[in-house]
């Protein structure tokens, strides 16, 4: 009688152990979203694996096209040929000879304009030599500069730098220089060039 009650009694163990079990850990809301996505991408991987490749039919031969001629247009007129004429050059904007030929005359330049002086003077017509030339000084706002220059008529145009820029030119005002016995004055103020 002792083995049948072990015998049952570790029937009725079991059992019990059997009923109870082991508790199965539940799953939470994420974890089912998650498996279900990829439960979705391992399907949509096996379709795209199972469809069949894409693969190029064979070209068909077509007939190269045909060749239209043009029509054939008549020759173009000849035109004479034009000839351009070259751009006038003023025979009197030329760079003074280092050893002039004609009569030099004195010229004092008084700057009166408050600025520095970039000066350009330059002959009207030539002289009896056919010098003509045109002269560029450049003085600041002090000191009187004396020069000589060819004896002859000049126009001036002076661009004046400093607090107030400015130009200042001869206008209708020719400078005429010939007497060799003294100093010409010339007063460069911010607007005019003219005889002191």
């Amino acid at each position: 009688m002792k083995i049948k009650f072990l015998y049952i009694l570790s029937i009725l163990i079991i059992t019990t152990l059997a009923a109870c079990g082991t508790a199965q850990p539940a799953l939470s809301s994420e974890d089912i979203a998650n498996t279900a996505v990829a439960d979705a991408w391992i399907a949509i991987t096996q379709t795209q694996a199972a469809m069949p490749t894409a693969t190029l039919a064979p070209p068909t031969a077509t007939s190269e096209p045909t060749l239209t001629p043009f029509p054939t247009l008549p020759p173009l007129p000849v035109l004479p040929t034009a000839t351009v004429a070259a751009p006038a050059t003023d025979p009197c904007n030329q760079v003074p000879p280092q050893e002039p030929q004609g009569v030099l005359v004195n010229v004092e330049f008084i700057n009166q304009s408050d600025g520095q002086v970039n000066l350009s003077i330059g002959m009207s017509t030539p002289n009896d030599k056919s010098e003509c030339v045109t002269y560029s000084f450049a003085f600041g706002k002090v000191g009187v500069p004396t020069t000589k220059v060819l004896a002859g008529c000049y126009w001036g145009y002076a661009w004046i730098t400093g607090d107030e820029p400015s130009v200042a030119r001869t206008g209708n005002t020719i400078l005429c220089m010939t007497d060799t016995s003294g100093i010409y004055h010339i007063e460069i103020t911010k607007e005019r060039i003219e005889f002191k």
